[in-house]
């Protein structure tokens, strides 16, 4: 059965809540959806946790080969996920000493949070801009970049962006995908179901692959009239052409951040579900 977050029963409503009444999927899983679901929960909302994708491991030892084969210069990383990856390939290959000269480039402070856990340190390149073309620009900027040795972890389908980019800088690229984020069937039906019963009033979707698992779950007549919660602009794009309409698209990459997004949009949105199409770009 999913988490549902809300006011307990017989309690006094949270003053000023203002979520009070919004009926909210979260769709991240685990310990990156249960942060933004408590946040929501205590602005009053009725919080469904609904994972609709999950992460898998992808077969093979390109990454440990490739952290064998050549010292890097750079490490890219644009996600928890490949962070936790590269970490697991070098503790394999017993390669940290020979790794910890390479600098390290990341996208978003949960990345960078990742980084240091690990005992990676500060990371070199962090732009205040969380997707991939803030990197390649910050990284542009720079005069380090051409002639050296890239890795570029990732999940499997990465847009190109980076390595493209990096490439055209004069950067030597090595793109190893290390995990890919599948459907989750049962988070599907459970939003299927929810949908058909008219009880949510938002979506929240943190990347593009959390939006075509929407687009699989929900039949498409559903689709125009579920408003969907986004992080960045790449997510909200793959939201407006799977033909959800877009109440909230967050610049801020961090789960305060979006939640702190939604929390001062809902308002906006609860008024203008009557027709009007609401799309403001928030911190």
């Amino acid at each position: 059965m999913a988490n549902v977050h809300g006011i307990a029963k017989g309690a006094a409503p949270l003053p000023d809540a203002p979520l009070q009444g919004a009926r909210i999927a979260v769709t991240r899983a685990g310990d990156r959806g249960a942060p933004l679901a408590a946040l929501l929960a205590a602005a009053g909302a009725t919080v469904h946790e609904l994972p609709l994708t999950r992460i898998e491991a992808l077969e093979g030892t390109a990454l440990e080969e490739g952290l064998t084969a050549v010292a890097f210069d750079w490490i890219v990383l644009t996600s928890v996920n490949a962070v936790t990856h590269l970490a697991q390939a070098i503790a394999r290959v017993g390669g940290a000493s020979r790794h910890g000269r390479a600098r390290l480039a990341v996208v978003g402070s949960t990345t960078a949070a990742a980084v240091e856990a690990e005992g990676w340190g500060e990371p070199a390149v962090r732009p205040e801009q969380a997707h991939a073309e803030g990197l390649l620009d910050a990284l542009a900027s720079r005069g380090d970049v051409a002639g050296r040795q890239v890795l570029y972890p990732c999940a499997a389908g990465a847009r190109d962006v980076l390595p493209d980019g990096l490439r055209a800088l004069g950067a030597e690229v090595q793109v190893v995908p290390v995990y890919r984020s599948a459907p989750d069937p049962d988070g599907q039906a459970r939003v299927r179901a929810l949908v058909a019963a008219s009880v949510l009033d938002l979506v929240t979707v943190a990347a593009p692959s959390a939006v075509d698992a929407l687009q699989d779950a929900v039949p498409p007549e559903h689709a125009g009239r579920l408003p969907v919660a986004c992080i960045g602009p790449v997510t909200a794009r793959a939201a407006r052409m799977a033909g959800f309409p877009v109440a909230i698209e967050s610049t801020a990459s961090t789960t305060e951040g979006f939640a702190r997004a939604i929390i001062a949009t809902w308002p906006v949105h609860a008024m203008s579900r009557a027709g009007n199409s609401v799309r403001p770009r928030l911190p």
